[in-house]
Formats: structure tokens, C-alpha cells, sequence
């Protein structure tokens, strides 16, 4: 009550803030009115907007056809019209644009028409540009070998650049995620390491995957997921010389000499290849042996293998070496064994038995052969780890005081331990 009998009209009209303050909301007004009168419609321009595509039951959903790459890339212009008072309080969050792939039947580069899903209100005068450019493939994973390079890499004199070699991975694959067109492009998945330059010793760099079609160009990795990007490429230094090949033979009697036997290799000689410190400490290459047991004058020849270090490999291509021995002047000749001797026997334990070795072939020079004395031949047996009981056992045939007659064929006897 006594705010009503002091207020005044009067007075408010000549308060300065109030009249300012009116002024400033019947200009307002005013402005409103004559704004709708005169110009009841706008057009307005919205950049940089982005369309989002509808899979819903589309082929492309049910078959599992996804799309390829940031469709997000693609900037759009939209152009509306309609009520002043509504289209000035638009922003571009108001605008849902979309594109439909009711048109997509298989895998492939499609031009989507674009529309604006939203109020009534107002009119799209425009859309621009009126499509999106939208590929759509099959998704899968393949696994590559993935093959070594080394640019630039020499070696010092003397020593040899050997291919490369990808390190610093658990495997030498690389398994690669996308779409099923760019994956049947690759052809080859190559870790490239920059070397260029010259070692001495095999060394290590680090390398980038690189991804090459059937015509050697680059495929861009853009829409692909690998499970690895970066990995080492070994640069092996090696060196290489020639050595003289080595004939070995197994199952030699007691006292046999080698060297009384006369063989020949069909490749004498052989570059082998590997680590400098290997190299130079391998002066021969022994072949793997031959059996003395299966040497005869109706089989003189035989295919064996090298027998090489760690770290040396065979430079020619040679997966088998033919040994001649030479017979020229032996003979063989069968004989019974009746002397036995026994190896190997411990705690007190003996050997019985052993009955005479009948049918003995034995080779060597004819000259020794014709005058042998068989007293001199005698058969051993090992009995090592044997216990009590009837054992058959493998024979031994050896000679007293002959260095280069030997037996053909395998023998075995039955011994008794006690």
C-alpha cells in the first residue's frame, strides 16, 4: 500500500533508465514489424555440412557390404527458404542430410542422390553437390609372406650382399584387414629398408611395409588395417671360397687305412658360401660317409650329401655327389669266422656262445686276398649294457695285421650272459 500512494507516473517518466530501457524494446518492436511486413521470407546458405548414409534393409546391410573410406570428407551446401523470423534461428544442427542405398546391388563406386530429412517449414531450394560418391565392398583378411629389401646395400671387397632377411617380428607374415578388391590386387608385401651403404658385417635396419600390385606400383594402404607396420630387414654379409671335397667312410675295421682306397667325386672341388669367420676356418667339405660294409666290386657307386658347418651352404647347386671307388685289382672271397671276442662286459659278467660267423664275405686287394690267413680275422661283439640272458648281437668283423681288407654285408650271432 505504500508503494501505491508513492508511486508516481510522473516521476517515472523522467527517469532516465526507465525511458532508455522502453526506447530500446518499442525500437526493437518496431524493427520486428516492419521486418515481417516488408520482407516476410529469407533464403540462407549452410556449408561444410556432411550426409550420413541408410543401410537399413538394404542388400548392402544383409550382405555385409560395407562402405569403403571417410564419406565424412565429402563437404555439402545446402540452400533453404522460408519465414524471416524462423530460417535466421536455423543452425546447421537442424539439417539431418542423408543418402539412400535402396541402389546398391553389389560391390562397387556409387553416386548416392543426397536429401535433407526435416521440418516443413521451410523450402531446400538446394543441395550441392546433389550426390555422394560412396564404394561399397566385401571386408576380409588375408595373410602375405612378407619379402625382404635392402636399397642401396654393398659390401666391402671381398665379402658378398646376400637378400635380406626380415627380423624383429615373431613371423615373416603380415596379416592385412579391407576390402576384398584391394586385397586380390597384392602382389607382393615388401619390407624396404633404406641401406644404402657399404658394410663389412651383416647389420640390421629398420623397414616400412610397402604394398606392390602385379606391375610393381605402390597400393596406397589408406582403407587397409595391417597387423604390422614396421618391421627389421637383416642384411647378410657372407664370403665364399673354394674348397676340395672329402670322401668319409663308416664301419671301417680297426685299423683300416682310408687312404688305401683309391675314389673319385664327380664335382672335386665346391664354392661354399656363408659368415666370413666361418669361411675362413673351412678348408674342405666332407661328404656324409660311405657305409665300407656295402663296398663291393658290384656296387662302386654312391650318391651322398655334403656334410656343412652351421653357418656354410653350397654356392653350386648340388644336392648329391657321386663317389666312384676304384676296385681295379680287388676282390672278395667267403670265409667262417671261428675267432670271437667280447667287449663291454662288467660286474663280473661272461659271454658264451657266439658260435662260428659262417659265410663271411670279405674284399680287399687280390694279391692279400689269395694268401689271407684266417686266423688273423676275428669277429667282435659289444656287449655293453647287456645283462644276463640270451642276446642277439651285431658282429664286427676286424683283421690282425691287414690295413685295407674289409667285410661285406652285416652279421649278428647269438651270445649267452652270465
Amino acid at each position: 500500500m505504500n508503494f501505491l500512494k508513492n508511486f508516481s507516473f510522473r516521476k517515472l517518466l523522467y527517469n532516465k533508465r526507465f525511458t532508455v530501457t522502453i526506447s530500446i524494446l518499442l525500437a526493437f518492436a518496431c524493427w520486428v514489424v516492419l521486418t515481417i511486413n516488408q520482407k516476410p521470407t529469407m533464403d540462407r546458405v549452410f556449408t561444410d555440412m556432411t550426409v550420413t548414409v541408410n543401410l537399413e534393409n538394404t542388400y548392402a546391410a544383409e550382405n555385409e557390404l560395407s562402405i569403403i573410406g571417410d564419406i565424412s570428407q565429402q563437404k555439402f551446401t545446402v540452400t533453404v527458404r522460408g519465414a524471416n523470423y524462423l530460417v535466421s534461428s536455423l543452425t546447421a544442427s537442424d539439417f539431418n542430410l542423408y543418402a539412400s542405398a535402396a541402389s546398391v546391388d553389389a560391390p562397387g563406386q556409387y553416386s548416392l542422390d543426397v536429401a535433407v530429412a526435416g521440418s516443413t517449414e521451410y523450402e531446400v531450394l538446394s543441395i550441392s553437390p546433389s550426390t555422394l560418391d560412396v564404394n561399397f565392398d566385401y571386408i576380409e583378411t588375408k595373410e602375405f609372406t612378407i619379402n625382404a629389401l635392402a636399397q642401396g646395400a654393398t659390401a666391402a671387397e671381398g665379402l658378398i650382399t646376400e637378400g635380406g632377411v626380415v627380423s624383429g617380428t615373431e613371423s615373416d607374415t603380415v596379416t592385412i584387414k579391407g576390402p576384398r578388391t584391394v586385397l586380390n590386387k597384392i602382389e607382393t608385401v615388401a619390407a624396404l629398408a633404406q641401406v644404402n651403404k657399404t658394410l663389412s658385417a651383416s647389420e640390421t635396419f629398420d623397414a616400412d611395409i610397402i604394398l606392390y600390385d602385379a606391375d610393381g606400383n605402390v597400393i596406397e594402404q589408406n582403407n587397409l588395417s595391417l597387423s604390422t607396420t614396421k618391421v627389421k630387414v637383416t642384411v647378410p654379409i657372407s664370403k665364399k671360397k673354394v674348397v676340395p671335397v672329402k670322401v668319409a667312410f663308416s664301419n671301417l675295421p680297426s685299423g683300416f687305412l682310408q687312404d688305401s682306397l683309391s675314389c673319385s667325386v664327380d664335382h672335386a672341388s665346391v664354392t661354399v658360401i656363408g659368415t666370413p669367420e666361418t669361411i675362413d676356418k673351412t678348408n674342405e667339405v666332407t661328404l656324409s660317409p660311405i657305409d665300407i660294409r656295402k663296398v663291393y666290386s658290384g656296387a662302386d657307386s654312391f650318391d651322398v650329401s655334403a656334410k656343412l658347418p652351421e653357418g656354410i651352404r653350397l654356392l653350386d647347386s648340388i644336392d648329391y655327389f657321386t663317389v666312384s671307388v676304384n676296385l681295379s685289382g680287388y676282390t672278395e672271397k667267403t670265409v667262417t669266422v671261428s675267432n670271437i671276442k667280447y667287449t663291454g662286459l662288467t660286474g663280473g659278467l661272461t659271454a658264451q656262445g657266439g658260435a662260428s660267423i659262417k659265410n663271411v664275405k670279405i674284399c680287399g686287394p687280390s694279391s692279400v686276398i689269395r694268401k689271407i690267413d684266417a686266423s688273423k680275422i676275428y669277429a667282435q661283439i659289444d656287449l655293453t649294457d647287456k645283462k644276463a640272458g640270451e642276446h642277439t648281437v651285431d658282429v664286427s668283423i676286424n683283421f690282425d695285421g691287414y690295413n685295407n681288407i674289409w667285410a661285406v654285408g652285416n652279421y649278428t650271432t647269438t651270445v649267452t650272459v652270465k
